[in-house]
């Protein structure tokens, strides 16, 4: 049996509660995954956080799993567009970054100078929410990514990562350029698509 194949299995066992164990054995087998994303996104935020932090991030995402008879997992069974680990990262990502954001917006103080008459100088620096939502936006661009068939991710790679002209990207595919570009505007909709379904 493939790893697919027992994901689809578990997932199965929990949302048609068919086994009482089942939700268990999928806390059991994705436990570590979901901990190692979470102090990974507070690692590269450089957010400092205490074992209370991670524990509120942690059981919130399982509880938001089985919110509303497991809405969130049924969706993913349903579209099915990546690997379960794939997207239990994505998601893990996405609730630490909410969490930061919040406890952000919780200690903030202004930061600024006074100018001549006393008055506060607005910090012209992006705020961290600011940061934060743009690197949001950059994890679930790169996880959209990752779930693209080889075909799709080798077209981005030619035009978007190495910015070829269209006529070398689609010589280096052995099609036409009216083709290329058939092919970058489905891997554009993919792409959205699969951001959307995050």
């Amino acid at each position: 049996m493939t790893q697919e194949d027992r994901d689809k299995s578990l997932i199965d066992s929990c949302l048609l509660h068919a086994d009482e164990g089942g939700w268990e054995e999928f806390v059991r087998s994705y436990s570590r995954l979901i901990w190692s994303a979470i102090h990974k996104t507070f690692l590269a935020y450089s957010f400092v956080s205490s074992r209370e932090d991670s524990e509120d991030v942690f059981n919130g995402i399982f509880l938001s799993l089985l919110d509303n008879d497991f809405k969130k997992l049924r969706q993913f069974s349903s579209r099915n567009s990546c690997t379960l680990s794939t997207w239990l990262t994505v998601v893990s990502i996405n609730q630490t970054i909410d969490h930061i954001r919040k406890e952000s917006r919780r200690t903030r103080v202004i930061v600024g100078e006074l100018d001549k008459d006393g008055h506060q100088v607005p910090d012209r620096n992006p705020d961290i929410e600011t940061i934060l939502m743009q690197q949001q936006a950059d994890t679930a661009v790169a996880s959209a990514i990752a779930s693209l068939s080889r075909s799709d991710r080798e077209v981005y790679e030619l035009l978007f990562t190495r910015n070829l002209h269209p006529d070398r990207a689609a010589s280096a595919l052995g099609i036409s350029v009216t083709a290329l570009y058939t092919r970058k505007h489905r891997l554009i909709e993919k792409i959205r698509q699969k951001m959307v379904s995050l």
